[in-house]
């Protein structure tokens, strides 16, 4: 467990010659380990505010783009207090399950006329289970590359990634959980990981990083998508 932080100094006088250390000149050395007491946090919150949708690349055999609902991100810390808002998906697909069925139009001398295909794609979503904000130590599950950097929240046997930037495909297909959230950042994700490189360099220790997961009112058990991969209808448990 840290220590608290009680915001009081070691260094009692500016003089480093002071008879409090011997004349020696170690105030410099007090005020370093008074730092090295304080455990700065990173906090990422993930809110149940819908605020836009985004398309993802999906190229199978139906659709070549699926669209989905964003919801608000925030980034803060502790020493410099600077908020930052993303997006971030929240649902992910079982694309394995995809099923299709024709709906509408009627019989016109034998022949169906204005009948169209639709789908139902199931999704998985990774909540709080037993209130409403469950939160998640993170600084030991992160990948951070060149193009991307990747936080696992990990739940007993149960896991989701956090995923900025571009994750390659490879990487992907060997993590095992079907629960991702994609930052939002319409920079390919690199403000984010800009972001997060920036605390932490300005922090200048190691940092804790925490990820807020706020519950949503409804989880969604499927999409109904038209040819085209947008959502015609959310369906809910």
């Amino acid at each position: 467990m840290p220590l608290p932080q009680l915001g009081l100094s070691l260094s009692i006088t500016d003089s480093a010659g002071s008879p409090m250390y011997a004349g020696n000149g170690e105030r410099e050395k007090m005020s370093e380990f008074d730092s090295a007491l304080t455990n700065h946090t990173i906090t990422i919150t993930i809110t149940d505010d819908k605020v836009n949708e985004v398309e993802l690349d999906i190229h199978n055999d139906q659709f070549d783009k699926i669209k989905l609902p964003t919801y608000k991100m925030m980034v803060t810390d502790d020493k410099t207090e600077e908020r930052t808002f993303y997006e971030v998906t929240r649902d992910s697909f079982l694309m394995k399950e995809l099923k299709s069925k024709e709906v509408g139009g009627f019989t016109f001398f034998g022949i169906n006329m204005f009948k169209k295909t639709v789908y139902s794609l199931p999704v998985v979503t990774f909540e709080p289970l037993k209130s409403t904000m469950e939160i998640f130590e993170v600084s030991k599950y992160r990948t951070k590359r060149e193009n991307y950097l990747l936080y696992t929240l990990r739940r007993n046997l149960d896991a989701a990634v956090l995923v900025s930037g571009n994750l390659p495909k490879e990487t992907i297909e060997n993590i095992n959980t079907e629960h991702f959230f994609y930052v939002v950042d319409h920079n390919e994700g690199q403000k984010f990981i800009g972001d997060i490189s920036y605390r932490e360099k300005f922090i200048k220790t190691i940092p804790k990083v925490e990820i807020h997961l706020i519950k949503r009112s409804e989880k969604i058990k499927e999409y109904e998508l038209d040819k085209k991969g947008k959502v015609n209808k959310i369906i809910y448990l």
